[in-house]
C-alpha cells in the first residue's frame, strides 16, 4: 500500500521511446512516479515480477498490446488511459469488454494539453477508487424511483415504464452504473457507438438530452444528469446517499 506521501505510480507504454519518455517526464512534473516502457511485453513482465502501478497510460502500436494490457488492467483493477491520434483510433473487442466491465478505461485524442491530461487522470482515478459493486454486471439495477432491467432493456420509474430507444437505454444504463462519476465523451462514444467522436458530432448530446427529459433527471426528481462542457456527463444525486444509492435487485434495502 502506498504511504500518504508517496506519489501515484504510473506506467507509460509507448512503442516510440522518445515520445514515451517525454510523456513520462510530463507525468513526473505533475507529481507522479512515472516509469516508461517501450512495449506491452516489458510492462507485463514487470507486473508478473511484482511491480505495482496505480494507472497506465498507453499509446497502442498494435492490437495485441490493447488486448494483453486490457486483460492485465482488468485483473488488477488498474485504470488505463489510451492515447492515440484521431487517425489511429480502433476499438478491439478486449477494449470494448473493458468499457462494459468495470469501466476503468478512458480514451484521449492526441495532442493533449497538460491541464486536459490532469483532469482526465483525476476523473479516471476517481472511478478506480469507487468500490466495485455487484451492480456492474447485474441484470436489474434499482436507484431511488428507478429500476433498470438490462436483459429486458426496460426502465421503470415509480413502477411505470419509460420508453427509451436502444441507444438511449445503453446510455442510461451506463450513467446509472457509474452514478456520481464523470464519464468522458470519448468513453461514452466508444462504449456506445464503437468509435471516437468526430468534430461537430452531436449524437451523444441529443441522446443525453432525451434521456434527461424522458427520465425526469432534474433536481426536483432526486437525480440530475449534468453536462460538463467539452468533457462529458455525470449522473448525480441531489438527496441523501442512503435514499438514492443504486443497488442491484436483491441487494437493495427494504
Amino acid at each position: 500500500m502506498l504511504r500518504a506521501d508517496e506519489p501515484l505510480r504510473a506506467a507509460v507504454v509507448d512503442g516510440d521511446a522518445v515520445r514515451g519518455a517525454a510523456l513520462a517526464q510530463r507525468m513526473a512534473r505533475r507529481g507522479y512516479g512515472a516509469m516508461p516502457f517501450h512495449g506491452a511485453t516489458g510492462l507485463l513482465k514487470a507486473l508478473q515480477g511484482g511491480w505495482r502501478f496505480d494507472l497506465l497510460l498507453l499509446h497502442p502500436e498494435h492490437e495485441t498490446a490493447w488486448a494483453d494490457l486490457s486483460a492485465a488492467c482488468r485483473l488488477r483493477r488498474m485504470p488505463m488511459l489510451l492515447l492515440a491520434e484521431d487517425s489511429a483510433w480502433r476499438t478491439p473487442p478486449a477494449v470494448e469488454a473493458l468499457c462494459h466491465g468495470h469501466g476503468l478505461v478512458d480514451f484521449a485524442p492526441l495532442p493533449l494539453a497538460d491541464h486536459e491530461l490532469e483532469w482526465r487522470l483525476r476523473a479516471l482515478l476517481s472511478r478506480s477508487r469507487t468500490p466495485a459493486r455487484p451492480s456492474a454486471g447485474a441484470q436489474e439495477l434499482v436507484c431511488g424511483d428507478y429500476r433498470l432491467l438490462a436483459h429486458e432493456r426496460l426502465v421503470l420509474r415509480r413502477g411505470r415504464e419509460v420508453r427509451l430507444d436502444p441507444r438511449e437505454f445503453d446510455l442510461a444504463l451506463m450513467l446509472f452504473r457509474h452514478l456520481g462519476q464523470l464519464l468522458t465523451r470519448e468513453f461514452l462514444w466508444i462504449a456506445l457507438w464503437k468509435r471516437p467522436p468526430h468534430e461537430g458530432a452531436r449524437a451523444l448530446n441529443i441522446a443525453a438530452a432525451s434521456v434527461r427529459k424522458k427520465l425526469g433527471l432534474q433536481e426536483d426528481g432526486g437525480l440530475v444528469l449534468r453536462a460538463a462542457y467539452g468533457r462529458g456527463y455525470m449522473l448525480q444525486e441531489v438527496r441523501s446517499q442512503a435514499e438514492f444509492a443504486c443497488e442491484p435487485a436483491g441487494y437493495a434495502e427494504a
